[in-house]
């Protein structure tokens, strides 16, 4: 459970500092890029720069904006997603805390807690024979644990 949350916790919190700080940047730009056109319309109203120079930098300010604004929308959708995702995760570990005692698994259990079991071909590596499973968990997809290092610690001895 605790390395579900922290491994989890760690990467929602660093992609949302993320996409906080990039979409801070493109609503700045966004409100700068306001600011440079209206100056850029004062200053052909005033004779300033010809019509054609005002049409260019002005399309292209505008396509800089459009770009920014579908970033903005695409950046606040991944946040809403994320924070979805951190809800999966405390739904996990109420699911956790309900079953802390689990005495017999049952089809209940692994219903609750597993999404999908993909199951591999077995292979015969070092004479034995070994089969590779993956298991999709409800609420935080797929999870590795670290490496054991009592296999090893047993097999040296």
């Amino acid at each position: 459970m605790e390395l579900v949350t922290k491994k989890t916790r760690l990467e929602l919190d660093k992609s949302l500092r993320d996409c906080k700080r990039e979409l801070e940047q493109s609503q700045a730009r966004i409100k700068k890029l306001v600011e440079i056109i209206q100056k850029l319309y004062e200053n052909n109203i005033e004779g300033k720069i010809s019509d054609e120079r005002f049409a260019k930098m002005s399309a292209n300010y505008e396509a800089e904006q459009h770009t920014l604004e579908n970033s903005v929308a695409e950046l606040q959708t991944i946040m809403t997603e994320e924070k979805e995702s951190a809800l999966s995760v405390d739904h996990f570990l109420s699911l956790v805390r309900k079953y802390t005692d689990i005495k017999e698994l049952t089809a209940e259990i692994i219903r609750e807690f597993v999404e999908k079991i993909y199951v591999y071909k077995a292979e015969r590596i070092d004479g034995k024979r070994v089969q590779r499973i993956k298991i999709v968990w409800t609420c935080i997809g797929e999870f590795e644990p670290p490496a054991s290092t009592s296999t090893k610690n047993e097999k040296s001895a």
